[in-house]
């Protein structure tokens, strides 16, 4: 729905809305009673992050079948042939850091 300023109700309800509504204080009150929020640790996300980036990719690389090469794979997914161990590895690489990628760009969010 698109905001339309001819629409008589709507001008009702915007200037309902800017109202200050009478709280005698209780709002006040209510905050100065509440604990002092905890600062959060900067550095706590991202090396969590970090730190599961690089457990899943060493257990990747310990997990993955002999012989297969990541760049072997990228050339196997370039000629549309995704299901060779080594495919599955590339794969299985790039997910992992467009994972981590999209956590610590949603945290600068």
């Amino acid at each position: 729905m698109t905001p339309d300023d001819r629409d008589p109700i709507e001008a009702l309800l915007r200037a309902d809305a800017r109202a200050a509504v009478p709280d005698e204080g209780f709002t006040l009150r209510v905050m100065r009673a509440l604990p002092v929020a905890s600062r959060p640790r900067a550095w706590l996300r991202p090396a969590l992050v970090t730190g599961s980036g690089a457990v899943g990719a060493l257990l990747a690389w310990l997990l993955a079948p002999a012989g297969t090469s990541v760049v072997q794979g990228f050339v196997d997914l370039s000629r549309a042939q995704a299901l060779t161990p080594s495919a599955w590895a590339a794969l299985g690489l790039a997910t992992g850091m467009a994972a981590v990628a999209a956590v610590l760009v949603a945290d600068e969010a």
